[in-house]
């Protein structure tokens, strides 16, 4: 019977790791862009090592010929491209523009530092004066009101100081709220230039299903508050990786249902629109987070992230990523029968289950990484740490469903730390050695998404794996822990965790935040025995020095 088990359960693993794979990449028929063109694009050229984040003054410099390159690809997708300053290599788009026959909405950066301000005015008006051709509109400030770097007034000042140096349109771009509440802006302006990004709205993006409709109600809102003036967007679009919020769920597949389903109903909401944008921006990451370097329609390597007409693949590659799967399942068998000892029925089944569950992990883990590593030694470092934390978390889940009766009860905090002290670690300090190794960052990030979690990503991925193994193990009487042993260590991460991880939930519809509260509380429950009696120590201290007050 545990050979029929066995055959089966491999049977298993191989069908779901093709079939998982295989509905994970199922080509997603959308609506086509309309002749496969794009009105406009926002472009910055900027490379990993030189970017406005690390710019002085505004200027930092990029490769020679990058700029004519990147406007020569983009012209097969595009006529026109949206800038946001004109100072040193980024001037150089206005020549390059011009000699790939692209209109360009000239960017002039505006902040609160006036003298910048003059230097980017007077470079973007020369460039537009010297390169009338590619000039489509010039944009003085982009968002100044909302990063609230100067009132409304001064900016209208600003703007009419602009307008009476050029025979251009001239505009201002913003969000609707802030035109709202500064009407003289809109007074100034000749055109009126709103940014649309439903993956940002506040407290609670809409989903996929309803962006279009939403998207369409802010357009409609804006042409109402300025019924005299043309309305143009100045930035709409989507990421394609990061963090969900709410019903936002930035994916490739969702991406390229956002732009060609918007840019096949552009015409019909009679507007002009910039889509953000040409080229993902990977130095965003920093200020933004995972997501803020995934808004282009291109990758970082100028290949075309997702075709505009025909169906589109969220995983595209989905055949290794079964492959994998299925060699990681292959593996957990063969390690199970090196044990040499009898595996139950039941327990061939479930691994025939877990193995390509960990497999599909770890290849879904690694594709993760790979877009929120930072281009720096601590981000390598961090991402490789997690990924290793979800091997060895594999590991044991598989050793624990095939029937791991024999690993020892991890070791205390002070146990761990002794055996450091030591250089040496018996079985169960290397268990607990690993318990740590998974708590303490798992408690870190708990903590950072229940308190400020808008720019960070949901790492389940890399902890469930290790979570549901150290449940196993706990509900296994071998390695269960002993309830008389006082460990304040582990109660406070317990605790810290069980209340922290369910805070990350924005919506319920919002599954990433659930999954990673659900992990969360799943990590907490092998030390809750630890926490209830830290708890009823403490209740018992402050109430013997409540007794002693009184007495």
């Amino acid at each position: 019977m545990s050979r029929i088990a066995s055959i089966v359960a491999l049977i298993i693993a191989g069908v779901v790791s093709y079939a998982l794979w295989a509905h994970l990449g199922r080509p997603i028929d959308i609506v086509d862009v309309p002749r496969g063109h794009l009105q406009c694009l926002s472009y910055t050229p900027a490379t990993d090592a030189s970017s406005p984040l690390n710019a002085k003054d505004g200027l930092f410099s990029v490769p020679d010929g990058m700029i004519e390159n990147d406007l020569k690809i983009l012209s097969q997708y595009t006529d026109c491209i949206r800038t946001y300053s004109m100072l040193g290599d980024q001037g150089k788009t206005m020549k390059a523009a011009a000699d790939a026959g692209i209109k360009v909405m000239v960017g002039i950066w505006i902040g609160a530092d006036d003298e910048r301000n003059e230097l980017e005015i007077n470079r973007a008006l020369e460039l537009a004066h010297q390169y009338p051709q590619a000039v489509r509109a010039i944009i003085v400030g982009n968002e100044v009101l909302l990063r609230r770097e100067m009132t409304g007034e001064r900016l209208a000042r600003i703007i009419a100081s602009v307008k009476a140096r050029t025979d251009f349109p001239v505009t201002y771009a913003d969000i609707y709220e802030f035109w709202r509440r500064n009407p003289v802006v809109g007074e100034t302006v000749d055109l009126v230039t709103v940014h649309v990004l439903p993956y940002w709205d506040d407290p609670h993006p809409v989903s996929i299903d309803e962006v279009q409709a939403h998207s369409r109600r802010i357009i409609e809102q804006t042409q109402t508050l300025f019924p005299g003036k043309t309305v143009q967007i100045g930035e709409i679009g989507w990421p394609s990786a990061g963090r969900t919020r709410s019903g936002g769920s930035p994916t490739l597949v969702h991406q390229a249902r956002f732009v060609r389903e918007f840019a096949a109903q552009a015409e019909s909401i009679g507007v002009p629109y910039n889509l953000i944008e040409a080229i993902d921006q990977p130095w965003k990451r920093m200020p933004e987070g995972t997501v803020g370097g995934y808004w282009g329609i291109l990758d970082k390597d100028r290949v075309l992230k997702f075709p505009l007409t025909g169906p589109v693949s969220e995983w595209p590659n989905w055949k290794l990523a079964a492959g994998f799967t299925a060699a990681v399942s292959l593996l957990a068998f063969a390690w199970a029968l090196l044990w040499r000892k009898p595996i139950t029925a039941p327990r061939w089944i479930g691994l025939g289950l877990v193995a390509p569950a960990v497999g599909a992990t770890l290849w879904a883990l690694g594709a993760q990484l790979g877009l929120i590593v930072l281009n720096n030694w601590w981000g390598w470092v961090w991402i490789s740490w997690l990924m290793v934390l979800a091997v060895i978390g594999g590991a044991l889940l598989i050793y624990a469903v095939a029937g791991g009766r024999n690993v020892p009860k991890p070791a205390g905090f002070d146990g761990v730390v002794s055996a450091f002290r030591n250089r040496k670690f018996d079985g169960a300090q290397l268990i607990g050695a690993y318990h740590w190794a998974v708590m303490l960052p798992a408690v870190v990030l708990a903590l950072s998404m229940a308190l400020d979690g808008r720019h960070r990503d949901f790492l389940q991925l890399a902890f469930w794996l290790p979570a549901a193994a150290f449940l196993l193990l706990h509900l296994q009487p071998s390695t269960r822990e002993r309830s008389d042993q006082p460990q304040p260590e582990e109660a406070w991460v317990a605790a810290l965790l069980l209340i922290a991880g369910p805070f990350a939930i924005d919506q319920f519809i919002n599954l990433e935040a659930v999954v990673w509260a659900a992990t969360c509380v799943m990590l907490s429950v092998p030390w809750l025995g630890f926490a209830i009696r830290e708890a009823k120590r403490i209740d018992l201290a402050f109430r013997g020095r409540t007794r002693g007050a009184i007495g």
